[in-house]
């Protein structure tokens, strides 16, 4: 691994799901093949639905080109929530090398109310999701703290206590799941973060998962020295 690489929620995911596929992706360089092909075509149409969003968040609507309903029944939802007048920043990065926490996160969109704050990830997903269990996902951890920690360096008026995250599902655009920050939750997400990287960091053998699902749909198990 390279000494400037810079964790994010997508690297440190893939650690606690199957710390053998971290070291295939993260330190060996490996990309999977094969895996699961329906997940697959889930994940293309998911990344053309962020690329359109972002060309939408700047001002470029060109939607003529594209063929497939999905995409331009999710625009429709996306423009009648988000609509281009509002005080926003898209496909915002940060990064952070601090306290042992070298970390970065892209924010699909990211929505200043006054003195208020709201990060929203778009979710293309076909199932819904849950109030409860993204509250303990790793990506709301990692992009509720890095905001958290960074304020007063990209938005110096805003208080860690007026930050919110909102998962917003194409699919379902009426569940609202927006989820509230505070320097309680702030600390505890340090010292999660904290000990998931030093937890990495020290691996010498990283072990393969024992959830035969992740290891059917993973990409690797052709070559895995996992026996299933």
């Amino acid at each position: 691994m390279k000494e400037n690489f810079y964790y994010s929620q997508s690297s440190l995911d893939t650690f606690k799901r199957c710390p053998k596929m971290y070291e295939y992706i993260y330190i060996d360089g490996v990309s999977g093949k094969g895996g699961d092909p329906q997940l697959k075509k889930n994940i293309d149409m998911g990344t053309n639905f962020h690329i359109l969003a972002e060309r939408y968040f700047n001002g470029i609507k060109d939607y003529f080109y594209v063929k497939n309903d999905q995409l331009l029944e999710w625009m429709t939802v996306l423009e009648e929530k988000y609509p281009e007048d509002m005080d926003f920043r898209s496909e915002f990065e940060i990064r952070q090398n601090k306290d042992e926490i070298r970390l970065m996160a892209k924010y699909d969109l990211i929505v200043i109310e006054g003195d208020k704050i709201k990060i929203v990830d778009f979710k293309t997903n076909k199932n819904s999701y849950k109030a409860d269990v993204v509250d303990g996902d790793i990506q709301t951890k990692v992009y509720m703290y890095l905001l958290g920690e960074n304020l007063k360096r990209v938005f110096p008026n805003i208080k860690i206590g007026n930050i919110s995250m909102e998962y917003f599902q194409l699919n379902y655009p009426g569940n609202k799941i927006c989820i509230e920050y505070n320097r309680k939750k702030h600390e505890e997400n340090r010292k999660i973060l904290k000990e998931l990287i030093g937890e990495i960091k020290k691996n010498i053998f990283f072990s393969a998962s024992k959830n035969e699902e992740i290891c059917i749909k993973c990409g690797f198990e052709s070559f895995c020295q996992k026996q299933l």
